[in-house]
């Protein structure tokens, strides 16, 4: 399998307006629930679940990659969904270029891990991120994401 084949358009908020990684986080959940998802949470349950998960350590790489992710109990799916904000962003004085929201089961399930390690390794050739994070809609993010096929392992 490779990396846009668990990505839906619907998922992807290019250029979203926002004032911190907390509300791009937000969005990016409210996105999630307004596709009618079924989590075992409620939308606020869910952030808490986050942002308790991000005081633990920080999911912020130095590229600019930000991975808010959620594992759940009695959930058995994977859902992923990347933003970008609309102006540069600062989170403790680093840019976060590009939100990939993660929501698994407890365990992780057999796409976190892949996803996570296929994430940082395109985070690292700045041009091709930098290009990724520019991406003007959904469809252009998931076709720069093609230019790779990134295989998951």
């Amino acid at each position: 399998m490779i990396l846009t084949d668990l990505i839906k358009p619907e998922l992807v908020l290019p250029k979203t307006p926002c004032a911190s990684r907390e509300e791009l986080t937000a969005k990016l959940v409210e996105c999630v629930y307004g596709t009618g998802r079924q989590l075992p949470l409620s939308r606020e349950d869910l952030l808490k679940t986050i942002y308790i998960r991000e005081q633990i350590g920080g999911t912020l790489l130095p590229s600019g990659l930000s991975i808010p992710h959620a594992r759940l109990k009695n959930f058995e799916d994977f859902i992923f969904a990347l933003a970008t904000p609309a102006e540069p962003l600062f989170h403790e004085g680093q840019e976060l270029r590009l939100a990939a929201l993660m929501i698994t089961s407890q365990s992780g399930g057999p796409w976190y891990l892949p996803v996570l390690a296929a994430l940082t390794r395109i985070s690292k050739d700045e041009a091709y991120f930098s290009r990724l994070c520019g991406a003007e809609n959904p469809e252009a993010l998931i076709n720069i994401l093609r230019e790779r096929d990134t295989e998951l392992d």
